[in-house]
This record gives C-alpha cells, structure tokens and sequence, in this order.
C-alpha cells in the first residue's frame, strides 16, 4: 500500500478541487478549519470533513481518538483515500490516522503552509504528540501524493511565513543548490518545490532513518526543546537551534547563517534567547534529556561541515550540557 517514494504535484487551485471534485462521494478529509473560507462549497458542506481547529495544540491522543470516531461512523472504508488539507500539525495528525485505522489506508496531503510544503507533510513520519514530548507516539506511513498548491501560501500571516523560512534555511545548509537559490533570492515557490523536492529524494534512498535521512534533523535537537519550552513556532525554534549548534560547534559557519536569515528576510532578534525572558536551562535541559534521538548517555547533533556536506556528532548528554552551559545565553 505504502511506496518509498510519494508524489509531489504541482497544481493551481482551481485545478486541484476540480480533481478531487470527481470524487466528492468518497471524499473523507481533515482540514484545518483556517482555510475553510478557501475551499470550494462542496468540502465545506461535506458530512465527511473533520474540521480541526488549533491543529498543533490538539496534536493528541484524545484528538486522534475523536478523529477515528468520526471517520469510523462516516463510513470510510479500507480502499478509501484520506486527505489531509492544512499546515504540518494537521498532516502529522491525518497520517496518523491514516495509517492506524482500518489496518492503515491511504492518505494524500494538501500542505498549506511554507512549513508544511517544504517538510512537514513529506516523509511519512507521522504523529501525535505526547506529555513526555512532540512526535513520541507515531508511524512511518507515506502519503502516497502530496499536492503543492502555492496559491494557500497567499493566506498565511507573517508568524507562519517566518515558521517556513525556519526550515527553509536548513535546507539551504544541507543542499549547495538550495543555498544559491536562497543567496540569488529566486522566487519563494521555486525554493519551496527545491525543498520539497530534496526532502522526498532523501526519503526515497533512506524511508526508516538509517542514514543519510538524519541529516534532516539539522538543527532540531535543539530547535524542538526551544519548541517546546518558549512554545514558540517550529520553524523559529529550528533557526534558533541552528545558530546555537553553529555558535557552539562550528562558529565558522557563521557567515553562512548571518547570508542566509538576511536573504530570508528573517528577524534575527527572534533566533536569540536573550529575546526570551521565560527561558530556563533547567527545562531546556530537562527536555534534551527525553529527546527521542538520545542514546543511553549520549545524545546525536547534525552538523554541517561546510556547505551540502553534513556529519553526525555523538556525544555524552554530559558534554553537551556542559558546553551550552558554557555559553553566555544559556546561563539563567
């Protein structure tokens, strides 16, 4: 049911409902309920819509629950295709969905954020989130086409846009020609597919995270606890955890991080943690600790040596602590 590889599509609006248009019968979806005005009226009259609002927050087993709940008495069936129309939390939830319920059925995404189209809604990794951290209770199941539909980008408000960008500028670490498509400041939607298109050949070669797929995790380590304790948006966290990896390990990448956030149009303020007043290296800290990437005592950094080349660095969970602590801003 599950390929290694799913399909990224390229269409206009119109062009994608018309598609789904033919379907309408069997057409069973989770959308956030912030595009809803967006989408044509048959999906927002549809009995077979579950409308999620606050889709990160309710990124949940109870949500998860009411979902299946929902689909179970809708009538969806084994052959029938789940869709998944929203930003990165909703992809995550739908393909969770998608690949428990009935055994595991087949799911399509239409991401409508930055976030979503260069990332989150690509791979297959699916999930909710759990008390002890983001992404803990989850599924590889990919969808089997993602539709890039880069009219939604025209609804998103600046905190999403930024979020976008935040990955945005770790693919263009991790990939020599995304980074000369950022620097030569082409189109945002040439960048996006780029992304998209870089994050699906990674997935092709590496589907479970035995290799080089790890090196999507640029900048996440830390970037899910700044997540996760400032409860800011992703994409900021990861910019955040990219430039304290590279300030701590790698301070000559620097000046490719200063390029890169000054073509991305990004605040620079919002990457640094004396912006933050709430911050506390003891939940920081307390948050790496239950990191699912940690091993035993030890815990996995990406980093990046030089422009689209990436290595691995494991260390003792006692060594990193001790470095960040070493660092100005982390010090309460």
């Amino acid at each position: 049911m599950n390929s290694m590889k799913s399909k990224l599509t390229y269409l206009k609006m119109p062009e994608l409902f018309e598609e789904f248009s033919k379907h309408q019968n069997d057409f069973f979806a989770v959308v956030d309920i912030k595009v809803k005005s967006h989408l044509p009226n048959w999906i927002q009259t549809s009995d077979k819509v579950f409308w999620l609002s606050d889709p990160e927050a309710n990124k949940t087993l109870i949500m998860y629950e009411k979902v299946i709940d929902f689909f179970l008495k809708s009538g969806i069936g084994r052959t029938s295709k789940l869709i998944a129309i929203g930003g990165s939390a909703t992809t995550d939830l739908t393909g969770f969905v998608a690949a428990t319920i009935l055994r595991g059925i087949a799911w399509k995404a239409i991401p409508t954020t930055l976030l979503a189209m260069v990332d989150g809604s690509i791979g297959g990794k699916v999930a909710v989130n759990a008390r002890a951290g983001k992404n803990l209770i989850g599924a590889f199941h990919l969808p089997e086409m993602v539709f890039l539909c880069f009219d939604f980008l025209s609804t998103l408000p600046e905190e999403e846009w930024n979020s976008g960008k935040g990955e945005v500028l770790k693919y263009g670490f991790l990939s020599k020609k995304i980074h000369d498509l950022i620097m030569t400041d082409a189109p945002t939607e040439i960048i996006a597919l780029e992304c998209a298109k870089y994050k699906e050949l990674v997935i092709e070669n590496d589907f479970k995270e035995q290799g080089e797929r790890v090196y999507l995790n640029f900048g996440h380590t830390l970037g899910h606890a700044f997540e996760a304790t400032l409860k800011i948006p992703h994409g900021t966290a990861v910019a955040m955890g990219i430039k304290y990896l590279l300030e701590i390990f790698h301070s000559e990448r620097l000046k490719d991080y200063h390029q890169l956030i000054s073509r991305l149009k990004l605040n620079e303020t919002d990457m640094n943690i004396s912006s933050y007043s709430k911050f506390s290296i003891k939940d920081f800290m307390n948050f790496l600790e239950q990191d699912k990437k940690k091993i035993k005592n030890s815990i996995r950094l990406v980093l990046v040596e030089e422009i689209g080349k990436a290595s691995i660095l494991e260390l003792a969970f006692t060594e990193l602590k001790l470095k960040l602590e070493s660092h100005a801003e982390f010090k309460n």
